[in-house]
């Protein structure tokens, strides 16, 4: 899996960072994987002192010569929630403890990966660890700090300067429209939907304990809906699907929610007819199709660094009938034209700020304000949040999202309180909002 080379338009150049990175990677991985019997028992010792520590449900690990169930039964105290779930690990090398044990839950993803741990429900071992946090925290140790630390360094060869940055978007989004396609809804948006419930993005009707890591899971458009749109397929503010009925003719719940989440933004940015949009991060067209065939001679300026984003959201733009009014650029946000300062009356950025980097986060925020005209110019910003008492230890270490892909260990999850911490004081960003909102006065 690590040794996959994708042939996407664009790559990162040699460095010595990166011959130090894959260096690091290599010796890591041979250390660990000589499995000394004397380091995988004490790893194994320290790990299982900690699992008695699960409170709830059952975890049973099974190895070639012990079988440990938790909670013991000296701990086990009955309560309602007695069982809610159980999940089974079987260990197949040693390394797992040491994996564990010197990089938590980053050690717990990669053992699966390389196949040191099965499971046939992993969906129930997240739910006992989540239930069992509190417990179980001495696993994130100093250990897990200083040996994820030389990649953390290394790692600022990816800093998303306007040079790498299209090789991080490129390595990311251009592996093939045809996987994004597969389990993505048919308006191919690619960012978190609002459902109805708060648990409405959960599929029901099939018991925990016969999910794993890929069981239930659905292919949503079975007809290749990557195809461009047709002009008769239309995207609309009331919910319509792209064929013309109320909805696609199979429901679908994942559809439905992206939607809302689209038409919540357009609302939040009070767009009206005439407009003219800039949109940061295009997607494959699906919010900049929405607004244009919502309101009457808007015209909307989409970018992106995605050559497959960018050939497939034109395809789909021009089977819309939409070609004079959205035009999709290959362009970094910090290059856009002269004539563009301004220019807009509404900015709109889906879940893009994410790759910004807490570096340039500044400088973005000011890109959106250049960009804005300077009366009445409104900007609306949805962006991914992690919660705050995870915050400080995320932006501290490398986990599994930053190390894979490895083509984004810069990106930034911000948590609700740090995020309007790094917008400039000449705009208005409410951390309450779903979607932030950043808005010209009416005069200045």
């Amino acid at each position: 899996m690590s040794k996959q080379l994708l042939d996407t338009p664009a790559k990162h150049p040699f460095s010595v960072s990166a011959l130090a990175d894959r260096a690091w990677n290599k010796i890591t991985e041979t250390a660990l994987r000589t499995g000394w019997p004397p380091i995988t028992r004490l790893a194994e010792a320290a790990v299982i002192a900690l699992m008695k520590n699960i409170a709830s449900s059952q975890l049973r690990v099974l190895t070639f010569s012990h079988i440990y169930t938790f909670p013991t039964a000296s701990a086990h105290e009955p309560s309602g929630e007695e069982g809610r779930f159980k999940a089974e690990l079987r260990v197949v090398n040693d390394v797992f403890w040491v994996r564990l044990c010197v990089m938590s839950d980053l050690g717990f993803a990669e053992a699966y990966m390389y196949g040191d741990v099965e499971c046939d429900d992993l969906v129930s071992v997240f739910h006992i660890f989540l239930e069992n946090r509190e417990n179980l925290l001495n696993l994130n140790s100093r250990l897990s700090y200083l040996f994820t630390l030389p990649q953390k360094i290394t790692s600022y060869r990816f800093l998303n300067t306007i040079g790498n940055s299209r090789s991080n978007i490129s390595a990311h989004y251009d592996i093939s429209n045809e996987m994004f396609s597969g389990f993505l809804s048919e308006d191919m948006t690619y960012s978190c939907a609002i459902f109805k419930d708060l648990d409405g993005d959960l599929k029901g009707g099939i018991p925990l304990s016969s999910w794993s890591g890929g069981q239930g899971l659905k292919h949503l458009t079975p007809k290749a809906s990557y195809e461009p749109l047709s002009p008769s397929r239309k995207i609309n503010v009331n919910g319509s699907g792209l064929n013309g009925h109320a909805f696609p003719p199979v429901r679908d719940d994942l559809y439905e929610a992206q939607m809302r989440k689209l038409n919540h933004i357009i609302r939040k940015a009070q767009i009206h007819p005439g407009h003219r949009v800039l949109e940061i991060g295009s997607g494959w067209g699906s919010m900049a199709i929405l607004i244009a065939q919502t309101f009457p001679g808007t015209h909307v300026d989409t970018i992106t660094l995605s050559v497959q984003q960018q050939t497939l959201a034109r395809q789909r733009v021009a089977k819309a009938g939409l070609e004079g009014r959205i035009e999709v650029h290959l362009m970094d946000y910090r290059h856009m034209p002269l004539g563009w300062e301004g220019a807009f009356d509404r900015v709109i950025s889906i879940e893009m700020i994410e790759a910004v980097g807490a570096e340039f986060l500044e400088k973005y925020w000011q890109v959106v304000d250049w960009a804005l005209k300077k009366k009445g110019g409104v900007g609306v910003v949805q962006a991914i949040s992690i919660p705050e008492a995870r915050f400080e230890r995320y932006i501290r270490e490398i986990d599994f999202i930053r190390k894979w892909p490895h083509s984004r260990p810069h990106d930034i999850i911000l948590s609700a309180t740090d995020l309007p911490r790094r917008v400039p004081p000449y705009t208005n960003a409410p951390p309450a909002n779903h979607a932030s909102r950043v808005r010209r006065p009416a005069h200045r």
